[in-house]
């Protein structure tokens, strides 16, 4: 038994070998960017020359030539239906004009370079190498991959800041207790992108995908019979995801500690560029306890702006942003207009970008006064250099990008990914309908197609917009609600995101292994992550199907089927 057991797992072992080799021979993810890219334009001329057209319930969407000569309309998806988002009057016109706007309109940029300034500010002073070393302290060994994945899991509140933040400190922390650093990358990775959907709160991927569901719930209710499109809204799916917090912390810790870490083996600290540790000095105890003092301090001035308390706007020296800030909106007849958000829910503090800038503020405040308490920073000129060399880690992040966001939006605005998807949809139209049985095996289907679409589409609004209108209807004749319909998606639609090629941030997580791998590449990472994936997918698939089955309320009010 042992003798079988043990040549189990040396197939596995040697599968996972043979797709790391595999994914080691692909080039550099500049180079391997640079050749998709070149192959999506190429593809786009040749489909775009034939007159292919992906055909959805939104509308036509005809093959762009992007090499060609003949003029080019980039459709996009809207909650409603499609509009010309973009016209060029060539192929050649567009790959040109589009190239720096591509760069600059991607939103992982903007993220990255403020994050890792203020990052650069806690790392240069000390305080995140004793902050890191406080919780490893603190945390049991048997407690820190799950520890991290459910930070991940929750860093998720703020929008894609936890790419750059708490995948790196995972790799950290498990390099400080002597374990693997890229098992630490690994669970950091499962939980803030393989659990990206779910988390114990709200999050802004609740508010993204509303709108598309709504719309394409209206056509469900007059197809069904039902009324259901009015009752929707951002907590529809908020018992499950609370629920599936728990079951991606379970699944990640068991993959990471039983199989990925063994896989991994004995790590050699050689390979590390990092500084190397030394001892802690009073100073530097007395300062981190300053810090955290003053942390505490921001903490509840942040909490005092955030939470809805003050009806009168009386609270002193900070206000009430969370009813107060008027943010852009439409009035009634659709016009641009300024408007009171209309819960809190809706306030400014579930925008991103609000988000990241509290996170810049605390990371920063924390590295100054540490810094300047311990003695790092002598002056305010020191500061500089730390945001500097900050900067200079980011390059080939930077170069990474730039080719990234080409392919990207090359791949998109061909419309090559409406193409894929919409294939992928017909299929799963054949699939007939009825009882119960057949329900669960349409939710399958529809998880493991939207798993698969994942690979090829990137953005879980985009795809959610062409994707609704075509399942939301279809299922719920089926009678699935569109709450549940949208519950499904994202569990396919989170759980490949690790091992996708469309991942925005797969290059940035290459670079974060190299600082303790030199010769990590995307094959190291697809390999690593694979089993992950595959966990995530298999096991949240069937966590949804006894939900569905048991009749449990998937949010308030709200359950799997009408």
């Amino acid at each position: 038994m042992d003798v079988s057991v043990k040549s189990q797992k040396k197939q596995k072992q040697g599968f996972m070998d043979k797709i790391e080799k595999l994914g080691n021979k692909l080039p550099h993810p500049v180079l391997m960017f640079i050749y998709i890219a070149a192959f999506v334009l190429v593809l786009s001329a040749i489909l775009g020359s034939l007159g292919v057209v992906a055909k959805t319930p939104l509308g036509d969407f005809p093959i762009n030539n992007l090499l060609g000569q003949k003029p080019i309309e980039v459709l996009k998806v809207g909650a409603t239906g499609t509009e010309v988002a973009e016209r060029y009057s060539n192929g050649l016109s567009y790959v040109i004009g589009t190239a720096i706007a591509n760069f600059m309109n991607m939103y992982a940029i903007g993220t990255i370079l403020i994050i890792m300034l203020a990052i650069g500010l806690m790392e240069q002073s000390g305080y995140l190498t004793m902050a890191m070393k406080s919780i490893v302290q603190a945390t049991p060994m048997k407690l820190v991959t799950p520890v991290v994945i459910f930070l991940g899991v929750m860093s998720n509140m703020a929008s894609d800041a936890g790419y750059v933040v708490l995948i790196p400190l995972a790799a950290l922390m498990y390099y400080t207790l002597g374990r693997n650093p890229i098992a630490g990358l690994a669970a950091g990775f499962a939980g803030v992108s393989g659990g990206f959907s779910a988390n114990l709160f709200v999050s802004s991927t609740d508010a993204l995908l509303l709108p598309f569901t709504q719309a394409a719930a209206e056509t469900g209710d007059a197809m069904a019979g039902t009324q259901l499109a009015s009752t929707l809204s951002v907590t529809s799916n908020w018992f499950f995801m609370m629920a599936s917090t728990f079951l991606i912390i379970l699944i990640g810790t068991i993959v990471v500690d039983k199989y990925i870490e063994p896989r991994l083996g004995k790590y050699n600290r050689a390979e590390a560029e990092v500084e190397p540790e030394h001892e802690i000095t009073p100073a530097e105890k007395n300062a981190y306890k300053f810090t955290n003092k003053i942390m505490l301090i921001l903490f509840a001035l942040i909490i005092l702006t955030a939470l809805p308390i003050d009806k009168n706007n009386t609270i002193p020296l900070v206000g009430d942003l969370s009813t107060t800030v008027e943010l852009w909106g439409k009035d009634a007849q659709g016009n641009p207009a300024l408007v009171a958000p209309d819960g809190f829910l809706n306030s400014i503090f579930f925008k991103g970008d609000m988000v990241i800038m509290i996170m810049f503020v605390i990371f920063a405040v924390s590295g100054l006064v540490y810094g300047f308490k311990s003695g790092k920073f002598k002056k305010s000129a020191d500061i500089v250099p730390a945001m500097v060399r900050a900067m200079a880690d980011m390059a080939p992040i930077i170069v990474i990008l730039f080719f990234v966001a080409q392919f990207i939006n090359y791949f998109n605005d061909s419309h090559l990914g409406v193409l894929v998807a919409s294939l992928g949809a017909k299929l799963v139209q054949q699939i007939p309908e009825g009882s119960m049985f057949m329900s669960i095996v349409l939710m399958v289907a529809f998880i493991f197609l939207t798993a698969f679409v994942n690979l090829f589409m990137g953005g879980a609004s985009s795809k959610w917009g062409l994707l609704a209108p075509i399942f939301v209807p279809m299922l719920m004749v089926a009678g699935f609600t569109p709450a549940g319909v949208q519950l499904i998606y994202r569990i396919g639609d989170s759980s490949t995101n690790v091992i996708s090629p469309l991942m925005s941030y797969l290059g940035v997580i290459v670079v974060f292994g190299q600082k303790y791998k030199k010769d990590f590449g995307v094959g190291n990472l697809i390999s690593t992550m694979m089993p992950i994936a595959m966990a995530f997918l298999i096991g949240w698939t069937l966590f949804a199907i006894v939900w569905a089955l048991t009749g449990l309320p998937i949010g308030p009010k709200t359950a799997f089927f009408i």
